[in-house]
């Protein structure tokens, strides 16, 4: 009896004991549990405070004495943010100051060339007002070989006038918008004027221009800009005809548009090339021993694209070195 008593109370202490012990362990548990979790919960606000552009935030001591290794790799995780946020800075510092530098650069070009244009211009016109007094017969009478002479000699003054006003008008649009001043124009009048222009010039190297009007009617465009237009993309084309060819200039419409077809024989661009042809100062002429500044076809484009119309370019090589490019001009009605 008295050993069943002793035993009994044995295994009774023994279970306190175990108890006493897991609750020990439990609430020990339970603390490292709520210690990590409150550690975790300030990492996770440095981390947050972070993210929203805090980078003075860090993991705190406490935090960091709980959880060391992850505490002191998110610290170095935000250093290397920090060190990469002034290695970005200073890049942009860098960056902005190229930036304003090749704007000055580019400005200078800019003033450059307009003053260089507009000098000139002044001795340009000064010497077609000399040809024309000369032709005039203001100083004698000339004969016909001088008079031939003198022609020619008008002639490339007046590309000359034209390269000068390309160049100033192509200026004057990075300034400032253009400003278009609409009016009902007879088209084909106003081409049919614009070719007779330009005769001499083709003249020259013996290129006939066709003009064949399909369309007779009016055309909402400013004169000036699409007469610039007109004159460029013509003396475009007598610059790629071979000598003693012709250039077509075809006029026709459909329901919504009119067209204006512009098409010179014997070179042909290149399809790599077509894709430049109207971005600024690129040209082709180089490889056909011409003169150009690769401003015309630009000046043109954005003249046509402000009056809501675009300008096709198509050349290819046929055979027997038949070769074609035909510039057309699509405008609304």
């Amino acid at each position: 009896m008295h050993y069943a008593v002793i035993c009994l109370a044995f295994l009774s202490l023994v279970s306190l004991i175990s108890l006493i012990t897991i609750s020990v362990k439990y609430l020990k548990l339970k603390k490292i549990f709520h210690n990590h979790k409150k550690a975790l919960r300030g990492i996770i606000k440095t981390i947050n405070s972070v993210r929203y552009g805090n980078l003075f935030e860090r993991v705190n001591k406490e935090t960091f004495s709980i959880l060391p290794n992850f505490s002191e790799s998110i610290n170095r995780l935000i250093e290397t943010i920090v060190d990469r946020e002034e290695m970005i800075e200073e890049y942009q510092k860098d960056l902005n100051k190229k930036i304003e530098a090749l704007k000055e650069i580019e400005q200078l070009k800019e003033d450059f060339v307009a003053t260089l244009t507009h000098d000139l211009k002044v001795p340009i016109l000064a010497e077609k007002n000399m040809l024309n007094f000369l032709l005039d017969n203001r100083f004698g009478e000339l004969n016909e070989k001088q008079k031939e002479a003198l022609n020619h000699l008008k002639n490339s003054n007046k590309e000359l006038v034209e390269l000068v006003e390309i160049i100033l008008e192509t200026y004057k649009l990075n300034e400032t918008q253009i400003d278009l001043h609409k009016e009902s124009l007879d088209i084909k009048k106003l081409l049919a004027n614009t070719i007779t222009e330009m005769q001499p010039i083709a003249d020259t190297d013996s290129i006939k221009l066709n003009f064949n009007p399909e369309y007779s009617g009016n055309a909402l465009v400013d004169e000036f800009y699409i007469k610039r237009v007109l004159k460029n993309l013509i003396l475009n084309a007598i610059s790629f005809s071979d000598n003693n060819t012709k250039v077509d200039i075809n006029l026709t419409d459909d329901s919504s548009h009119i067209y204006i077809k512009i098409t010179n024989y014997g070179k042909f661009i290149k399809k790599e090339e077509i894709d430049h042809v109207f971005d600024k100062y690129y040209t082709t002429t180089k490889k056909f021993r011409k003169v150009g500044t690769g401003l015309g076809l630009y000046l043109s484009n954005k003249i046509i694209k402000a009056h809501n119309g675009k300008i096709i370019l198509e050349s290819q090589e046929k055979k027997e070195n038949d070769a074609f490019t035909k510039l057309i001009i699509s405008l609304e009605k």
